[in-house]
């Protein structure tokens, strides 16, 4: 679990807990969610990622790789979406969102884990290939390259800008239908991916829904992925979470 150890006396003076985010990223809708399911009051710091505020220094200074989200914890920092899951999960355990089968918790970990997974090869590949869309600009990537670490990255959003090409967003379309194919079969009989109430599964897998549901992804071979969406999009804290973080016009409609 990314929790990082930090000497900056700006984030060690945080006190409650801080949410570094961004409106339409669907690692940030997961975090978002749980923090308001839970109840807990925390401060919101939106990044906005078109101006490239994630990229400013003193933001490594709290995520190295420059990702959102980021919770600091009374001067604590967690990286990694699905890590902020857990850690949020464990040190505020009630109301729980993890199942009491131990066949179930297993379940739960699996279905977070293969969100993480397939986040850049399936999901973002998806996303940026189907709108031509990049979130970096040329001008901007010899820097970027210099101060990001993970070099996975930097060659995706170089990728992005030079072209994700057909053949690439069908194997990402390939990859996603696979597991629609696997939450449908679940669905048919169950209100939620794990359980018989809702739990971080649900929580990491709906955003993916939200941001592909944007991108113009066809859910219609997905009745009962559509119906579990509109369940949970019924709950408060989806308008809260999701609904009132997203853009009137998806930034790749948007003519620069």
């Amino acid at each position: 679990m990314p929790i990082l150890q930090t000497h900056s006396p700006e984030i060690l003076k945080m006190q409650g807990l801080h949410l570094f985010h961004g409106g339409m990223s669907n690692c940030s809708m997961r975090a978002r969610l749980l923090l308001d399911e839970k109840g807990l009051t925390w401060t919101s710091h939106p990044l906005d990622l078109g101006k490239q505020e994630n990229l400013a220094d003193w933001y490594f200074r709290i995520n190295p790789k420059g990702l959102v989200p980021a919770l600091v914890d009374n001067g604590v920092p967690v990286t990694e979406s699905a890590d902020i899951l857990f850690y949020l999960e464990k040190k505020f355990p009630q109301p729980s969102f993890t199942p009491v089968s131990t066949q179930d918790q297993a379940a739960m970990n699996e279905w977070v884990d293969l969100a993480s997974q397939l986040h850049m090869k399936a999901i973002k590949t998806y996303v940026y290939g189907s709108t031509g869309s990049a979130t970096k600009k040329r001008s901007d990537m010899k820097r970027y390259a210099e101060i990001e670490p993970d070099k996975t990255l930097v060659a995706f959003h170089q990728k992005t800008l030079d072209g994700i090409s057909k053949e690439e967003v069908a194997q990402a379309a390939d990859l996603l239908e696979a597991v629609f194919a696997r939450m449908e079969t679940r669905l048919k009989d169950h209100d939620y991916l794990v359980g018989d109430r809702i739990s971080l599964a649900d929580i990491a897998w709906v955003p993916q829904y939200v941001v592909l549901s944007m991108v113009g992804f066809d859910f219609c071979p997905y009745p009962s992925i559509e119906a579990w969406n509109q369940r949970i999009s019924e709950r408060p804290t989806y308008k809260s979470a999701i609904s009132d973080w997203l853009p009137k016009v998806p930034p790749w409609q948007v003519v620069r």
